[in-house]
This record gives structure tokens, C-alpha cells and sequence, in this order.
């Protein structure tokens, strides 16, 4: 079957949109749980753990698993739903990356779904006229079919519909991958105001010694 995409760049974020999924993760964010787990994670990064590792065990998530042979052409896109976010957690897992804050803003991610399974993932956070680029992962059995890239492309895309004129990440393995698309790596301090709300640059700039081999990254929109 020829490759269907039905996730369309600019389909989904408005001001509003955007407002409201902010509000709900600085509500999360703000709670006595989120800020322990990330005193928590921060304390035992400082001491060598890995920080994504600790963030999802604490979240009680365990890594995704997908069978079988992962054909291109197969592969539909598509925007993420409420009924995703508990796969979702497990394929961010399944990359190293903090399965949080997804709830919140499922409606930005990028579904990539192969016969029934969910293979890769990336979203949007939107603050501002600034996006954040968070949870890009591709299923190990899926990598070398360019889909990292074209995810990638697609929240570019999506962000710069929506108007955005800066886009912000923060990587820890994949540090080669977004300088080859065009981001630079940035200071914290450079980060606009806005974006400064997002949970991981809170993290972050909070925690610095438990964030030293975090990359933070910037590209125009």
C-alpha cells in the first residue's frame, strides 16, 4: 500500500491551542509529585545516572517492543490522540528519551504507525512565537528508512505554519543528527523568554550538573 500522510503541517496549533496546552503542563509542572521526581532524577543524575532512564522508571514505563519486518511504504502519519500517549511513553522510553509531559501535548505530536504499531514519534510544544522539538524516536527495527528525518521535517514544517520564528531542542545521543538538519548549539541563557517555560529547559536550567551532557539547540524557523 502506498504511503499515506495525514499528518498536515499547520492542521492543529492556534494561539489558543497553544496557550492551553502550556497552562496544563505548567499546572502539571507546578505539582508537588513532578517537582519531587525531578529532585529526584536531578540528585541521581548528579551522581552518573542517566536522567532519561531515571524518568521513566519513576514513571513506571517500560520500553516498547514492535515484531516483525518495518516496510516504508506501509508506514502512515498521522497526529497523535489521547488513546496513544501510554505507547507513546513506551516507544520514548524505548529511545532514551523522558516519557513526560505527553498528555499534555499529544495533539503536537507526529504518529508514525506501521500495521497497527506505533514505530516513531516526535512533537511540537508551542510557546509563544517559539517551538520546542521534543521525543523524536524511531523504533531501532525502523532506523535507516529515513524516517528520523522526515519526522524531523514535518515538526519544522508544522511549527513554522503555526507562525513560530524560532525552534529549540534538547538532545542527548542525537546531538550529529540535528546538526546535519541545521540546528546550532545554543546557550540556555539564549533561549527566548517563552520557550523558557518549556518542563525540560526548567530541568535544565535548574539542575545544570544533572544536564552537563545535555545538548541545547536552536534553528530558525
Amino acid at each position: 500500500m502506498e504511503a499515506v500522510d495525514r499528518f498536515a503541517p499547520g492542521e492543529y496549533w492556534t494561539p489558543q491551542r497553544a496557550g492551553e496546552a502550556a497552562r496544563r503542563a505548567s499546572a502539571a509542572l507546578a505539582t508537588p509529585e513532578t517537582q519531587a521526581m525531578m529532585r529526584a532524577v536531578a540528585d541521581a543524575s548528579a551522581g552518573g545516572s542517566d536522567p532519561a532512564s531515571l524518568a521513566a522508571s519513576m514513571a513506571n514505563v517500560a520500553p516498547a517492543a514492535v515484531g516483525g519486518d518495518i516496510r516504508r511504504e506501509s508506514c502512515v502519519f498521522r497526529r497523535g490522540r489521547a488513546g496513544d500517549v501510554p505507547t507513546l511513553a513506551a516507544l520514548i522510553v524505548h529511545g532514551n528519551l523522558p516519557p513526560l509531559f505527553i498528555q499534555e501535548f499529544v495533539e503536537g505530536f507526529l504518529v508514525v504507525e506501521h500495521e497497527g504499531e506505533l514505530i516513531g514519534c516526535g512533537g511540537n510544544e508551542i510557546y509563544g512565537q517559539s517551538a520546542v522539538i521534543r521525543s523524536v524516536v524511531v523504533h531501532e527495527r525502523a532506523r535507516g528508512t529515513g524516517l528520523g528525518g522526515e519526522i524531523a521535517r514535518l515538526l519544522m514544517d508544522d511549527a513554522r505554519s503555526f507562525g513560530a520564528r524560532d525552534l529549540y531542542l534538547f538532545t542527548l545521543d542525537a546531538h550529529e543528527f540535528w546538526l546535519r538538519i541545521g540546528f546550532s548549539d545554543v546557550p540556555l541563557d539564549a533561549w527566548k523568554d517563552d520557550a523558557r517555560k518549556q518542563w525540560q529547559y526548567q530541568f535544565c536550567s535548574r539542575f545544570p550538573e544533572a544536564a552537563r551532557d545535555v545538548y541545547s539547540m536552536w534553528s530558525p524557523a
